[in-house]
């Protein structure tokens, strides 16, 4: 055992690493919990929460390079951190002591042990980390998953071949599969769920909860696993907290403190997926040189009167500092509407729109005894608007949509950038707490989500607008389908469900497309070895890729929006957009062309790029390190599945066929037995290449395998390996 002794503990704290190296953290206090977690964060994943600190401040590009430069500069127009010190200040006394004592911990270990190898490589230092850096890395990993990627899409199709082309972009299907009532089916109309945005950075997400009528103990079990850009190291890390105050394991960000998105006391569970919800606008200003002048530094807000006044332009100069070259200036600018993410164009956006209290309902989700207090102490979460599941030791599940969902008078700015001057596109307040969605123990014995629509019904008087763009039905209806005829179901039957790669848009293909030889027979399961789901990828690909040539969009590719905000580029959901084309039978964007015209060319090309190598090949892992140095770089793995499949593994056609996007956490919680519970996630627990913990877990997540998460103390000594003691001094 190792002793460190650190100033700042109220007692001593033990911290146990299980055979992954996941550390299982026992304190004396609330505070020393948070502490520990801090520093078991750092002591893993410090360089990660370096640079997550870096990029919300711009500087990234200090360490990488101009490579780096685009991103900064869209982070230095954000201005993060003058709101997220203001946000701190606004959190109540638990918030803001359960930020001090996590800085305290990642201090601690900074202090104490080796830095990271790759601070040596960049001669980086790490500065000491502040509380208000956790709302920051926090803020840095959302921003990109808001609707304002969708609007920008949307403005270059409009701009390019009109109004009526958007309307083609629209409806992934016309049946969507709802969150309430669980799994039912609803029919809207085709700019209610515009289904073309289920992109790489966003969608992908899973979640059910199952309820004790349909399970072998009785009791209810909850599992899912959330999607995003595979990185490295892993956006997610492992953890277990246990004081006096509450006992909790889950997934947590590094650098963030506490447990948002998924995780478990001992009388609850709780589980995240992204709610698609429409939390950002664009506005559009007439820029004149006369509006420049001194930074405004005004944002929207619930009492904001949706007066816009003038642009001020880019009215400052930011100085990005770049490795290996000299210092890059560019402009920058704040509106009343929200800060200028270029010129002429401000995004408003719920996170920022002052205060964002949403870290207060961290303490108290750790406290929660069941589910209806669980949602209580959502009622000051922000964002992202997450679909929230619980199941608690009383045998209640229940569904919440939470967090800060704007109120406006005129919907054009769901579709489009708008018009700044005009004041009738403000915001007029948020949707309150008690009329956001929610259910309890619904007759279907299980709820579900998938990125998929909310509510069972066309938006109207009393239902609240969350948001058009939705993941097309495919996951959820399957999760459906499989949730409806279990019995008797056990955490085995989760992983299972967590491994489902039947994909329904391939088997409708592959029926269409009966007489292509490479489809004969096939069932639609998106298999690594499969040879026929990389003959109909390389087909879909070839679709997407001609829509866009025959449409015209592909010379506006080089847009100015196009690139404004980091990520996946928005055009990638042409495969979405060709898929619905084809099944709606609309030729309007092929340029005169025929279906039957389109799928033999396309068929022809695939023909031609298929050189026979199976999905798993085609569609391998490609996780890079940021400072993009091969040694830095896990292997690559063979993949199944797709982004229509449960085992949800996206990729960007209009690059390839490499897997961008993937699971990055999976559990299944068991609330009769916790110790029964698992999790996997990519790559391992340590962010340190070369560490034994850096990738062990990387082949059973390929696999769709869970590992045991132990709960109980008894559990946890049982596989622990490992010792360290933190004690006061």
């Amino acid at each position: 055992m190792t002793v460190f002794r650190v100033s700042g503990l109220d007692g001593p704290v033990e911290i146990l690493r299980d055979r992954l190296g996941i550390p299982h953290c026992y304190a004396a206090s609330e505070h020393d919990a948070f502490f520990a977690q801090g520093f078991a964060h750092a002591a893993d994943r410090l360089w990660q929460m370096d640079y997550d600190r870096r990029r919300g401040l711009g500087r990234w590009a200090q360490v990488a390079g101009g490579g780096a430069v685009a991103a900064d500069a869209f982070f230095r127009r954000l201005d993060l951190r003058s709101r997220v010190v203001s946000d701190l200040g606004a959190l109540g006394r638990a918030a803001r002591d359960m930020l001090a004592a996590y800085a305290a911990g990642v201090n601690a270990a900074i202090e104490r042990l080796p830095l990271p190898r790759e601070f040596g490589l960049t001669q980086a230092v790490p500065e000491r980390w502040e509380p208000w850096h956790s709302l920051l890395v926090y803020r840095v990993r959302h921003v990109t998953m808001g609707s304002a990627r969708a609007k920008l899409w949307r403005a270059i199709v409009a701009e390019a071949l009109g109004p009526a082309a958007v309307a083609l972009l629209a409806g992934a299907a016309e049946e969507h599969v709802a969150c309430l009532p669980p799994g039912a089916r609803i029919r809207l109309g085709r700019l209610a769920g515009l289904g073309a945005v289920d992109d790489a950075s966003a969608a992908g997400s899973n979640n059910w909860v199952v309820a004790g009528s349909r399970t072998a103990s009785g009791l209810p079990l909850l599992a899912g696993d959330s999607h995003r850009p595979l990185e490295v190291p892993n956006v997610y890390v492992q953890g277990h907290l246990a004081c006096p105050e509450w006992d909790v394991l889950g997934a947590a960000m590094p650098g963030v403190p506490g447990f948002p998105h998924f995780g478990h006391n001992a009388q609850v569970a709780w589980s995240i997926t992204h709610a698609m919800a429409d939390d950002q606008d664009l506005y559009r200003y007439e820029v004149r040189p006369a509006d420049a002048g001194p930074d405004a530094g005004g944002h929207p807000g619930a009492g904001d009167s949706g007066h816009a006044g003038h642009a001020r332009g880019m009215a400052r100069a930011e100085v990005i500092e770049v490795a290996g070259a000299g210092p890059v200036r560019v402009p920058a600018g704040s509106s009343e509407r929200g800060p200028l993410i270029s010129d002429g164009l401000a995004l408003a956006w719920t996170a920022t729109a002052e205060p964002n209290l949403g870290f207060d309902a961290l303490p108290a989700m750790l406290r929660a005894r069941s589910v209806g207090e669980l949602f209580e102490a959502m009622r000051p979460w922000n964002e992202p608007v997450n679909n929230l599941l619980a199941a608690d030791r009383d045998g209640t599940i229940g569904y919440l949509t939470r967090g800060r969902i704007p109120v406006r008078a005129r919907q054009e700015a769901a579709l489009l950038p708008v018009p700044a001057e005009d004041p009738s596109y403000g915001w007029r307040g948020w949707v309150a707490f008690e009329d956001l969605p929610r259910s309890v123990n619904p007759e279907a014995g299980f709820f579900l989500s998938a990125n998929n629509r909310i509510l069972a019904a066309e938006d109207g008087p009393g239902v609240p607008y969350i948001g058009m763009d939705v993941a097309g039905p495919w996951r959820a209806s399957r999760i459906a389908t499989v949730l409806s005829g279990l019995t008797g179901a056990t955490v085995a039957d989760m992983a299972a469900l967590h491994r489902d790669v039947i994909s329904l848009p391939a088997r409708d293909v592959a029926e269409r497309l009966a007489g292509w030889a490479p489809l004969a027979g096939w069932d639609g399961a998106m298999l690594a070895d499969s040879h026929a789901a990389a003959a109909y990828s390389v087909l879909r690909r070839e679709l997407a890729l001609l829509l866009l040539e025959r449409s015209g969009l592909e010379a506006h590719l080089g847009h100015s929006w196009n690139r404004l905000l980091p990520g996946v580029r928005p055009e990638s959901v042409m495969w979405q957009a060709a898929y619905a084309q084809l099944r709606r039978g609309e030729t309007g964007m092929l340029g005169g062309w025929s279906w039957d015209q389109a799928l033999r060319e396309a068929i022809g090309r695939a023909e031609r790029a298929w050189t026979g190598e199976p999905w798993g090949i085609l569609h391998a892992t490609a996780q890079r390190h940021p400072l993009g140095r091969p040694e830095l770089d896990p292997p690559s793995v063979p993949y199944g599945g797709d982004m229509d499949t449960v085992y949800a593994s996206p990729y960007v056609p209009v690059e390839g066929l490499a897997t961008v996007a993937g699971s990055v956490v999976r559990y299944a919680f068991d609330v009769a037995d916790w110790d029964r519970s698992g999790w996997i996630v990519p790559l391992g627990a340590s962010g340190e290449p070369g560490s034994a913990h850096f990738s062990d877990q990387q082949e059973s997540w390929r696999g769709g395998q869970l590992a045991p998460a132990p709960y109980s103390r008894a559990a946890v000594e049982a596989t622990a390996t490992e010792r360290d003691m933190l004690a006061p001094g």
